[in-house]
């Protein structure tokens, strides 16, 4: 039979207590990087159950302290600096220490650095860690892969709002590759989000509504999707349904998500532009400059020339334009560059100037660089270049040139599915122009919209061949108003798929693409008026 031994001693209370925080830290230090970024209150409270004397000499449970600000449902990124000072002064206190806990220190740092728009410290100190990682072969292959994967993420999103898109295409596909083993879920959501935005940017629809799809995928089970790392996933989805003129979606929803995802934090900015670009395209030019302003006032306290600044500018040109303000669009965007790629273009803003006033040859002068530019140029905004070559060169009596740029604008108009392109130059221009491409053996993505655009008569409007139904001339009344989908639904009682089936409908009879052309037709009718 065992007999006790007399002379051990069972361990005293508190150092069983001190084994449990031991043992709490240590599984902390392990796992933090998953936890952080959704459950960051929740481990902020678990450690400071814990007196501070066992963990703050534990640089990376400081670390953990300061990421655990850039959570889901955080209200303010700065409360992490006083943490990354810490950890700062554990590391000099300790040169020797670990490559994960210098270098994690320096790309956890630059991610809050951008999240309050100090880009410039972001990159510099992002660039030291990407020198440790290279440099320093102490840390096992597996750990410096990790930390590669979540550098490369942070220097593709500061590269995103700097406007290099090679660049930061290459380091998020870069991340992204690496993603399944050597990133947190929050980083993969980020990522693919971020990679959604670019290729939009770039003109690569179909990829970017791909990216957004998988990044709400990662999300699922977690308030991911609802949170900044998902931030450019929502963006993009509402700048598609913009360009797109998306008949069935909800903007109003797209709007709750897009200021819930983006309130305090760098992409604001991006999102409020986006809402000003939706204001523009329904003929609100006046709300789209307060939006811009707001844009303006947002970005104050960044550092760096931001992609969104600039594209904010040129918007800002083309809304006076379109207020009759030619020549002061045209002093306004004279003042500004092309980003790599065109995807932020002042060209066509200083063109349409140029041609509004009777100057054809000065709108294609302006051009040139986008025209030789080429495939090369974000084809986002190719369509537009195209339509106003056409324009210009009509006007110029040379209808080979004006045919050919103009079928390449349809095409890439078609390939896109937007029309707004073509909204940017008067009518009766745009009349003349689809009368002749109507003539011209079209491939069938084109002869549908040359059919839908020219199917939209400015004046002398014949019947419709299929009239609208009295439940369709009542939806069509509500939309003239203003109402959101989902206000119509309630109005009258119905699901908003029902009231989407009807738009769908009533935009088909209208040979409409978007509300604009939809309400503009209808009035032309005089279906909006009561009877």
């Amino acid at each position: 039979m065992n007999t006790r031994n007399d002379t051990s001693a069972d361990p005293s209370p508190s150092t069983a207590i001190q084994v449990d925080h031991r043992t709490m830290l240590d599984t902390i230090e392990k796992i933090w990087p998953q936890i952080a970024p959704i459950q960051g209150a929740r481990l902020r409270d678990a450690i400071r159950s814990i007196p501070e004397a066992e963990w703050r000499t534990r640089p990376r449970i400081l670390l953990a302290l300061a990421a655990s600000h850039r959570s889901v449902g955080s209200t303010s990124r700065s409360a992490a600096l006083p943490w990354f000072r810490a950890v700062q002064k554990n590391i000099q206190a300790d040169p020797t220490s670990d490559l994960d806990v210098r270098a994690g220190y320096l790309i956890h740092l630059a991610a809050t650095q951008r999240s309050l728009g100090s880009l410039h410290a972001s990159k510099e100190n992002l660039e030291r860690a990407r020198t440790m990682i290279e440099g320093d072969e102490s840390l096992e292959i597996s750990k410096r892969i990790s930390l590669s994967a979540s550098f490369s993420l942070q220097l593709g999103l500061v590269r995103i709002h700097l406007g290099a898109f090679d660049e930061a295409l290459f380091a998020l596909s870069l991340a992204e590759g690496l993603a399944d083993e050597h990133l947190s879920t929050a980083e993969k959501v980020e990522c693919l989000s971020a990679l959604a935005f670019v290729n939009f940017l770039l003109g690569d629809f179909p990829v970017a509504e791909e990216q957004a799809d998988l990044a709400e995928q990662h999300a699922e089970g977690t308030d991911l999707f609802r949170s900044t790392f998902a931030a450019l996933a929502h963006i993009t989805r509402f700048m598609l349904a913009v360009d797109q003129a998306d008949a069935t979606t909800e903007l109003g929803q797209l709007i709750g998500d897009l200021r819930v995802c983006t309130a305090g934090s760098d992409w604001e900015p991006q999102a409020v532009f986006a809402e000003a670009l939706a204001r523009y395209d329904r003929g609100a030019f006046i709300e789209t400059l307060d939006l811009l302003g707001r844009v303006a006032r947002l970005l104050a306290p960044f550092v760096g020339e931001v992609l969104v600044s600039s594209a904010s500018d040129i918007h800002r040109a083309e809304t006076m334009r379109m207020l009759g303000e030619v020549e002061q669009a045209r002093r306004l965007s004279a003042a500004l560059t092309p980003s790599q790629h065109h995807v932020t273009c002042p060209a066509s803003i200083q063109a349409l100037s140029h041609f509004t006033v009777g100057d054809p040859q000065a709108a294609l002068d302006v051009l040139a660089d986008c025209l030789e530019l080429g495939d090369l140029h974000s084809t986002r905004s190719m369509a537009q270049v195209y339509a106003i070559t056409a324009a210009a060169q009509n006007d110029l009596d040379n209808p080979v040139a004006s045919n050919i740029a103009f079928d390449r604008a349809l095409l890439v108009a078609a390939t896109h599915g937007t029309t707004w392109p073509f909204q940017t130059l008067p009518g009766e221009v745009v009349d003349r122009l689809l009368a002749r491409a109507a003539a011209r053996v079209q491939s069938p993505i084109v002869a549908a919209l040359v059919e839908r655009l020219h199917g939209t008569p400015h004046e002398d409007t014949q019947p419709l061949a299929d009239p609208l139904s009295d439940r369709e001339l009542v939806i069509v009344r509500h939309l003239a108003t203003g109402a959101t989908l989902s206000q119509i639904g309630a109005e009258l009682f119905i699901s908003v798929n029902t009231v989407k089936s009807h738009v769908r409908s009533i935009y088909r009879k209208l040979s409409a693409t978007n509300r604009r052309e939809a309400i503009t037709r209808a009035n032309q009718l005089g279906l909006t008026e009561e009877r």
